[in-house]
């Protein structure tokens, strides 16, 4: 990514700017339109686990703040550094992510357990979360790479585009997962 990718707030004109950004947000409408109809096509899942509704914005925050982390990193690392070797970088956050992972749906796992003391419905939660955060390594780090390579300014796109696409596949390994399990 090029320092001529990048808008410069102040000097941009507001028409412009706001053409650089709203098409991404409009996008994300959509795709939550989408999100919203894999949700009620997990409905009889919900009617049978009501519990489950709680903890739709939970998994879906938790997976969109760490891709939202590595976004950062990502479009932070890419400006101070053209050469980024982003195979050893995706593996190294990879680890990172994968760790607080494990220790995040460790700590779901005991709440949920203790709390509704049904195994299911934990192990449920847990695995989601860990699958979940998992996955967003793909967006907080593919997204804004590849929208840096494509001449886009990663800063406009990455956040609308990443975080419907994570909250999508959050909400497909969720109901995923409870079909499975449940």
């Amino acid at each position: 990514m090029t320092k001529r990718n990048l808008d410069d707030i102040l000097k941009l004109p507001v028409k412009k700017s706001l053409f650089h950004r709203l098409p991404w947000l409009v996008l994300g409408l959509f795709g939550g339109l989408v999100t919203a109809g894999i949700v009620n096509g997990f409905e009889a899942i919900l009617e049978k686990n009501l519990i489950l509704a709680a903890y739709i914005p939970l998994l879906v925050y938790m997976s969109d703040a760490v891709g939202t982390q590595m976004e950062a990193f990502m479009i932070r690392d890419l400006a101070l550094n053209e050469k980024l070797d982003f195979v050893k970088y995706f593996f190294r956050q990879m680890l990172i992510v994968s760790l607080i992972g494990l220790l995040t749906s460790g700590l779901l796992f005991v709440f949920a357990l203790t709390v509704y003391g049904k195994l299911m419905i934990a192990l449920v939660l847990s695995l989601s979360l860990f699958v979940g955060i998992c996955s967003s390594v793909l967006t907080g780090l593919i997204v804004p790479y590849f929208l840096g390579r494509f001449k886009f300014d990663p800063a406009n796109a990455s956040g609308p585009i990443a975080t419907i696409i994570q909250d999508t596949l959050m909400v497909l390994i969720y109901f995923s997962i409870a079909s499975w399990l449940l």
